[in-house]
């Protein structure tokens, strides 16, 4: 490896692993608005150079302040949210996935190529590896390449987002293994995918997911923070697409292809509306589009406000038919009319979230670690 890419890797694994505040990459990132139980803080300095400035390793539980912008939201009562730590040590943690049945949460590691579970009897370990990249497939060696998003099919099936492989693949858990996986779709018009990235699942069995290119994602020539880097020699299709796969067919169809970067992605209740997540650092949007015909546009820009750093990620529909989503400022709560009802000041950046069966739980993955919160109800 390079010595320059060495550099990126450790910085980028740094900003993963630390709650840290002051430049980056020339970008300043407000992370952290919560009280450590030890009120460790270091003081933000200046300077011309690259610095990042650890204030301390990953804490067991925080006192996160909710920043309320309706008042009737019922769930955040008291202006604060414990944030409790269940499992750390990952280096991108994505796609939690809740599975009621079996009490646990899995999620992917994206960079470390595999998919943990995590039970309050056991505490956290690998489900499966890899978990994205098993090398079957053209890839691009520099792009970040494990599973992604995870869902479960009616069947009760887990399905999967593969970067390296670049698939949406199924995988039975009585046969959890690289011989139970099969591939539901790979190619659009006989070309590969770039990368799947998140999905969700309707009540029909059908699958819409995001096909950015972050499976070919240059590192080395990124500025994280402000603009990343796409190789394109390993790609065949140019454009980042939003998709439909039909459950009673195979087919796949293309939704849109406006985004230049969608990513987390999640479905109205009544199934008219699929809203997506730009990760653009540039261009801070969520955008909604119609299941029946990919017609649709810009939901929801802000207002953001000037410590409001970050940009969208992973998201969740909860039931009131809010969504919650990983944003600029932490995790956002936005209403089905695009106001934003609360803003949940997190330490660190946060990637994906998702509910527990009776959504008494919000399970929360950042770069290094996994924790929840506990909702009010």
């Amino acid at each position: 490896m390079k010595n320059e890419e060495a550099e990126l890797y450790s910085i980028f694994s740094k900003m993963k692993k630390m709650r840290f505040m002051g430049k980056l990459l020339g970008t300043s990132i407000l992370l952290s608005v919560c009280t450590a139980k030890s009120d460790v803080h270091q003081k933000k300095e200046e300077s011309n150079a690259v610095e990042v400035k650890a204030v301390a390793a990953t804490p067991e539980s925080l006192n996160c302040q909710v920043e309320l912008h309706d008042s009737d939201l019922k769930m955040f009562r008291d202006g604060s949210v414990q944030l409790e730590v269940l499992a750390d040590g990952f280096e991108i943690a994505e796609g939690p996935l809740w599975i009621p049945s079996m009490k646990i949460l899995l999620f992917s590691d994206v960079k470390g190529n595999k998919i943990h579970q995590w039970s309050e009897a056991k505490g956290s370990n690998v489900f499966l590896s890899p978990g994205g990249h098993t090398g079957r497939v053209p890839f691009f060696e520099g792009g970040v390449l494990g599973s992604n998003g995870l869902a479960l099919d009616a069947a009760g099936n887990l399905v999967i987002c593969q970067h390296g492989d670049r698939r949406l693949a199924k995988l039975a858990f009585d046969n959890i293994n690289q011989e139970g996986l099969s591939t539901l779709t790979a190619v659009f018009e006989g070309k590969r995918l770039n990368s799947p990235n998140d999905l969700t699942i309707a009540a029909n069995g059908d699958i819409y997911f995001t096909d950015p290119p972050y499976g070919h994602c240059d590192l080395e020539n990124s500025v994280i923070g402000e603009e990343m880097a796409f190789v394109d020699d390993k790609r065949e299709i140019p454009f980042s697409g939003i998709y439909r796969y039909e459950a009673a067919t195979g087919d796949i169809y293309l939704l849109s292809d406006e985004m230049e970067l969608p990513n987390g992605i999640a479905l109205s209740p009544d199934q008219k509306w699929i809203y997506v997540g730009s990760s653009d650092m540039k261009d801070r949007k969520m955008w909604r589009f119609s299941t029946e015909d990919g017609s649709g546009g810009v939901f929801f820009e802000g207002p953001f406000g000037e410590a409001d750093t970050g940009w969208f990620d992973g998201m969740k529909m909860h039931s009131s038919g809010n969504l919650f989503a990983t944003g600029p400022g932490g995790l956002l709560v936005i209403s089905p009319e695009g106001e934003k009802l609360a803003t949940i000041r997190l330490p660190d950046p946060v990637t994906n979230c998702c509910f527990d069966e009776n959504e008494e739980y919000l399970y929360i993955t950042s770069f290094a670690y996994v924790a929840r919160i506990r909702l009010n109800g």
